[in-house]
């Protein structure tokens, strides 16, 4: 059955990491309750008020949008007689300061970088990328001093390169023949809390802080968005 579901979602043109994503909440549920489709709505209720402390808002919420999902596909294909998941109310995000990574704390770490380091940390600094979009990222995907980007549900977009990061990128193209910048051990690329760790453990700060900085800097040149 979530076979049959996570086909649904790739054919319905959702993103391969948002299939991959709503599929993981599902299995999650599953282990809570075994016989998905008996779920009521006060067991879902249950289910995300039980994870209210544990887990961020942003996470229940994504729970949220995945059984709204999988029980509406379930409900429209006549495998149940009624969404369980319909009357569940929209889960708020509280507003916080992002933080933003220091430039003395990032030009400090790519003193000390190796090459692959130095290109991670310069993609998410000056190109202001998100981690999967970085661990993504492919020598096939840069086109001079351009990057062809995929984000969010597959939206590409064209983000430029300055001289420092194209040099970097540049000089890991130099033993790469083609693929992904950042390859894994065993094929593919590297997983992104895998890059997540390496670049907070060099410098103290996580990816999305740098991409914060990058936004940040780019709006004090230029505050006309």
């Amino acid at each position: 059955m979530l076979e049959t579901y996570h086909s649904y979602l790739l054919s319905a043109g959702r993103g391969v990491g948002t299939a991959h994503l709503y599929l993981n909440r599902i299995s999650m549920l599953k282990r809570s309750y075994p016989s998905l489709l008996e779920v009521t709505t006060e067991q879902l209720r249950a289910y995300l008020a039980a994870r209210r402390m544990t887990h961020k808002a942003e996470t229940r919420k994504s729970m949220r949008s995945a059984f709204r999902s999988f029980y509406n596909w379930a409900f429209t294909t006549g495998l149940i007689g009624y969404d369980p998941a319909y009357p569940l109310l929209p889960i708020s995000i509280p507003t916080t300061i992002p933080r933003v990574a220091p430039d003395d704390v990032v030009q400090l770490g790519l003193l000390t970088a190796d090459e692959q380091l130095t290109a991670m940390i310069m993609l998410a600094r000056f190109a202001c990328l998100r981690l999967s979009e970085l661990t993504n990222l492919r020598i096939e995907d840069r086109e001079g001093d351009l990057l062809r980007i995929t984000g969010k549900g597959e939206k590409q977009r064209m983000v430029p390169a300055n001289d420092e990061l194209l040099h970097a990128l540049l000089t890991l193209e130099d033993r790469l023949a083609s693929g992904p910048y950042f390859p894994g051990r065993f094929g593919g690329s590297l997983h992104p809390q895998s890059v997540n760790k390496i670049i907070t453990r060099h410098l103290g700060v996580n990816p999305h802080s740098l991409r914060h900085a990058g936004a940040t800097a780019a709006y004090v040149a230029n505050p006309d968005l």
